[in-house]
């Protein structure tokens, strides 16, 4: 059975409007909250004794004018403290301790290195830092010098540790300390050397703001900041100079969206860029939970995800600390069962009304609501809606498996051209025969199960080694949960380093061509393709093995909704792509491509704000 479009095309509406979830007030507020600025640690105390973090002076309005004009009167201590009030800080020590007790063994090979310290704060995580490693210099770069240089005293009284007081992520300033003279013990590799790994040097920094602090396009600086610590990769700028330099970044929980998404909906180019770049991006700890109200995937694929990880983490004898499990972990470490292989039954997806229609059915069970009561009637309406779910999931089900029967077709090359063409064209008829809504759901779930079942899967979290630690709000001050990513560069395609006037540009533009075909990520790769330029399509698709190869991500089948599209590629098909225009003889000058590519660019860049 298949949804008709007729039948069902006004029942979407409420539904989507039940599903809607109000933001967490921690991550979308404009101001501090009385609820994030408690203390629970000396570290916190003592940043809440400064006063920078009043509540009364961030909430208070402008200062009605008198008539008659007041003398001046003398300022308080507290209103000469000036530093950034938006800053995070990490104020438990448990919570380094369990960060090195988990992952210390991969942070090894960076002993006796340098330490580049962007944003060190009250400098806890600094001095943990500094402790387990023993570095031989550590440079902290602290616009705020003047204000935490007291929390910063402990670790400034030690040898070769010098305070920089300026902001690492003004690029004119980082590169004031980028010198022989900060940093005498590392020198500018050859051109053989800059694609290696560099375990002399390690950056940290702190980009944690609460509010966020917008910048232009940029839903927030951090989103900028993770932008550009990535773009330096190819082109070996920055600290990237140095070698393939390893970054572990505190973020907000939320700014690491764009670059370590865990679903087909948050995979957009800055994650594409990151999997171009990085040979992992992991995050240590972390937020437990959902990362969005918004959007999610069939539950099936999370539970095998966590499984995989678990299994990982046997395989690694691997332990995480106690009490920092995740659900989900803990879910897959106490489960017996052998889990079901994602697409061979109808998907599944947490809805917040679920846990509803169970309170109710259980407080039914106890009560026995009245009829036409108004419990009876939520409980009425939450059951229709399941229902309704469960049918529309078992008719997901039925496509992905209608497709999964033709592509096998395809690869056995047992059914001739003509029968394949038939049960194409009949798959491709039953669900435009559905509603529209039904159709963006149907598809994203297939692309979610795409990138999953391949080998790696293409999402950098469903590859991770191990879990996330749990993190407490009142592990930071204000009390808004950070991450910690871990990021690792690696040697990116050769094309990808070829940038400038002095160069073929096909990095360039390789920018260009990803900036279009991701603002029509959902569209036929030949049609964006060709929007580019036309007679793209006609060049690159016949040529491009991996497109077609469903052993490496390819699709084979060629129906509407089935076909490959920009947000469906990974990583190496992205750069098979670049090689094959790059070989195009006529692909349009670059100066022509930046003509043609200018409004997708536009849209682009704002991609950004909406993470």
């Amino acid at each position: 059975m298949f949804l008709v479009r007729n039948n069902v095309r006004n029942v979407f509406s409420p539904i989507c409007r039940q599903c809607s979830l109000p933001i967490s007030r921690t991550y979308g507020s404009k101001v501090l909250d009385a609820t994030e600025v408690r203390t629970s640690s000396p570290l916190a105390e003592e940043l809440a004794a400064t006063g920078l973090w009043n509540l009364s002076a961030v909430r208070r309005g402008p200062e009605k004018k008198d008539a008659t004009p007041k003398s001046k009167t003398k300022k308080t201590s507290k209103s000469k403290i000036k530093a950034d009030k938006t800053r995070i800080n990490i104020v438990n020590e448990k919570l380094c301790d369990d960060i090195f007790s988990y992952v210390g063994p991969s942070l090894d090979r960076h002993k006796g290195c340098d330490i580049l310290d962007i944003y060190p704060g009250a400098g806890l995580w600094s001095r943990k830092l500094h402790d387990y490693l023993q570095p031989r210099s550590h440079i902290l770069m602290e616009p705020d010098a003047e204000f935490y240089e007291p929390f910063l005293k402990p670790l400034l009284d030690r040898p070769n540790t010098t305070l920089f007081p300026a902001s690492g992520i003004v690029w004119r300033e980082l590169e004031s300390v980028l010198t022989p003279e900060y940093l005498p013990h590392q020198e500018l590799p050859d051109a053989t050397r800059l694609t290696q790994r560099n375990d002399t040097l390690l950056v940290t920094a702190n980009i944690a703001f609460h509010p966020k602090k917008r910048f232009h396009s940029f839903g927030s600086i951090a989103n900028l900041v993770l932008y550009q610590f990535i773009d330096s990769i190819r082109n070996s700028r920055l600290f990237q100079r140095y070698g393939l330099v390893r970054m572990l970044i505190w973020a907000r929980h939320d700014d690491k969206y764009s670059l370590l998404p865990k679903m087909a909906q948050k995979r957009r180019k800055l994650a594409v860029d990151t999997e171009l770049s990085c040979e992992w991006i992991r995050e240590i700890c972390g937020r437990d939970g959902p990362d969005s109200p918004w959007y999610v995937r069939d539950n099936l694929l999370d539970l095998n995800s966590n499984m995989a990880t678990w299994k990982r983490m046997q395989a690694a004898k691997l332990d995480i600390p106690s009490g920092r499990a995740t659900e989900g972990l803990k879910a897959a470490q106490v489960s017996r069962r052998k889990l079901a292989v994602p697409g061979k039954i109808p998907p599944s997806f947490k809805r917040p009304f679920q846990e509803t229609l169970v309170q109710l059915e259980t407080a039914n069970a106890e009560q026995n609501f009245k009829l036409g009561s108004a419990d009876y009637k939520a409980l009425k309406s939450y059951q229709w809606r399941a229902n309704w779910e469960n049918k529309k999931h078992e008719w997901m089900f039925g496509f992905i498996s209608g497709l999964d029967a033709i592509t096998a077709l395809y690869k056995s090359g047992k059914a001739s051209p003509e029968e394949i063409k038939r049960l194409e064209a009949e798959w491709d008829a039953k669900l435009q025969d559905c509603a529209d809504g039904f159709t963006d759901e149907f598809v994203t779930y297939k692309d979610n199960l795409h990138y999953y079942r391949q080998d790696p899967p293409v999402l950098n979290w469903d590859r991770r080694p191990y879990d996330i630690m749990t993190v407490q709000p009142e592990e930071f001050f204000p009390n808004v949960q950070c991450s910690l990513l871990d990021i690792q560069p690696k040697a990116v395609h050769p094309l990808l380093r070829q940038t400038g006037p002095h160069s073929n540009r096909a990095a360039d533009c390789f920018e260009l061509i990803m900036s279009s075909m991701m603002a029509h990520s959902t569209s036929p790769v030949s049609q964006t393709l060709d929007a580019l330029m036309p007679g793209a399509a006609d060049y690159i698709i016949p040529r491009w093995k991996s497109a077609k190869d469903v052993d490496r991500g390819g699709v084979a089948v060629r129906m509407r909704h089935a076909q490959l599209t920009p947000r469906m590629l990974n990583a190496q098909q992205w750069e098979e792509l670049l090689e094959l225009w790059m070989e195009w003889p006529f692909r349009p000058e670059f100066h022509e491509l930046v003509a043609r590519t200018n409004d997708e660019l536009g849209d682009e860049e704002n991609f950004l704000a909406s993470d």
